[in-house]
């Protein structure tokens, strides 16, 4: 009976270091994993100012895709993201910024406005993403400061702003009224995104 029993155990022994083993080698775990997410919402806006007064843009429903790892219901890691905005999809109350924005932006010749991310530190919820923006034509090295949330539902929210100048892009801020009015250098780009995988 005893040689039975010390079978069984060693049969059993046998089959856990299996498992195991194969755990090990297949990847197994209750580790995160990185999951691809891409937008179903949100929106992105430019905020300027003139000599006059405020303006901004706005676009809606922002195409992008990122890979976050989320663990305790927080976003760990975020390996990329992309996103492409089509420059005419941003739209000022006023027909006629449009179409000076889009002029100055060289939005017939550069269709598009595109970030890449090349690295992000991720603490608490709190991002630093550093990646590659191209605004007409030209590519600038920047760090983007916000957040990535996890929100009740499955999805998750990137929000953040960016103060950028548009001569770093070799775009000349458009004027109005034979030059009576001059938009500011400076915008204020505002970016809330939710992804979902």
């Amino acid at each position: 009976m005893k040689t039975v029993k010390s079978s069984s155990n060693a049969l059993k022994y046998f089959q856990l270091a299996t498992i195991v083993f194969f755990a090990a080698i297949f990847g197994f775990s209750t580790s995160a994993q990185a999951q691809v997410y891409k937008t179903v919402g949100g929106s992105i806006k430019v905020l300027g100012t003139s000599n006059l007064h405020d303006w901004e843009m706005v676009a809606q429903n922002v195409p992008a895709d990122a890979q976050f790892t989320i663990k305790g219901n927080q976003v760990q890691d975020i390996s990329s993201f992309n996103f492409t905005l089509p420059v005419k999809s941003l739209k000022a109350k006023e027909d006629l910024m449009n179409s000076r924005a889009y002029k100055a932006m060289k939005a017939d010749k550069f269709a598009t406005i595109t970030f890449k991310l090349a690295s992000a530190e991720v603490s608490q919820s709190v991002v630093k993403a550093t990646g590659a923006l191209t605004i007409a034509g030209t590519t600038k090295q920047v760090t983007l400061q916000g957040k990535a949330v996890e929100n009740a539902d499955g999805t998750v929210t990137v929000s953040g702003s960016r103060k950028i100048k548009m001569s770093e892009f070799g775009i000349t801020p458009p004027t109005f009224m034979l030059g009576a009015l001059k938009v500011g250098d400076e915008v204020t780009v505002e970016y809330t995104l939710k992804l979902k995988n």
